[in-house]
């Protein structure tokens, strides 16, 4: 946009807790030049993605209550997150785990590892792994975003989605017993 003298005019700025200045743009351009998991430089339209569905988590929604995220300081390719659960079998807790993003996003699915010790069907329970299979099989990048496999990780905490798996899906057969 051009003001009257024909500079432009910055855009508005969210603050998001980053510190004074700083665009959620700003902070995961700086994390880009930190290390990255698989070791290489991220493609701009990986980075392009993943700064657009961040952002987008800010619309109403998106980020389901009770989730909290984040880009990693370490790696624009790793998201750090918590979970607070209000009701169901895992009722009160409070559950810490990543999104790891493949340097090919959204070619590829990210990955998600529970970093909170967790008794559950889809966790793997020497890893922290997490199966994304039950809903994101085909994995469907055009269509599957960040926002919908968030809320697939909240309702797996719930009873009606759990009470759905199917054994060949879980990570934790005991769990899924």
């Amino acid at each position: 946009m051009l003001s009257a003298v024909g500079s432009l005019v910055p855009s508005p700025t969210i603050d998001l807790g980053l510190g004074k200045g700083r665009s959620v743009s700003t902070k995961i351009a700086q994390a880009a030049d930190s290390a990255h998991p698989e070791g290489s430089i991220i493609s701009p339209a990986t980075r392009a993605t993943l700064n657009f569905q961040y952002a987008s988590l800010r619309n109403i929604n998106h980020c389901p209550t009770g989730m909290y995220i984040t880009p990693s300081v370490e790696s624009t390719l790793v998201w750090d997150a918590v979970l607070f659960v209000q009701k169901g079998y895992y009722q009160d807790s409070v559950l810490k785990f990543t999104v790891t993003f493949p340097n090919d996003y959204p070619e590829r699915p990210p990955t998600v590892r529970f970093l909170t010790d967790i008794f559950h069907s889809l966790v793997d329970p020497r890893t922290g792994a997490y199966s994304l299979a039950p809903r994101f099989r085909p994995w469907r990048p055009k269509e599957h975003q960040i926002h919908h496999i968030l809320h697939f990780i909240k309702s797996t905490f719930k009873e009606p989605t759990l009470d759905k798996l199917h054994e060949e899906d879980v990570l934790n057969k005991e769990a899924f017993k």
